[in-house]
């Protein structure tokens, strides 16, 4: 699995969106800090499995932003 082209899809998109506006950029921030953490956490057993789990992270965060985005 090519999971950096994913991750770095995932991130340009949220780039793309412009989204943190909709959000409180704080919560942005705490919401991938709680992300990079647990990838912190998973990655010291299994590193794939760390990064499947951030890469799903980042797309429920993703997700959030976009639906606060069309509302």
């Amino acid at each position: 699995m090519k999971l950096k082209p994913l991750t770095a899809g995932l991130l340009a998109s949220l780039l793309m969106a412009g989204s943190a506006m909709a959000m409180d950029s704080h919560a942005v921030e705490e919401h991938m800090q709680k992300i990079n953490n647990q990838y912190v956490e998973q990655a010291e057993s299994d590193k794939v499995a760390a990064l499947e789990a951030k890469v799903e992270e980042l797309e429920k965060l993703i997700r959030m932003m976009l639906d606060d985005q069309e509302s």
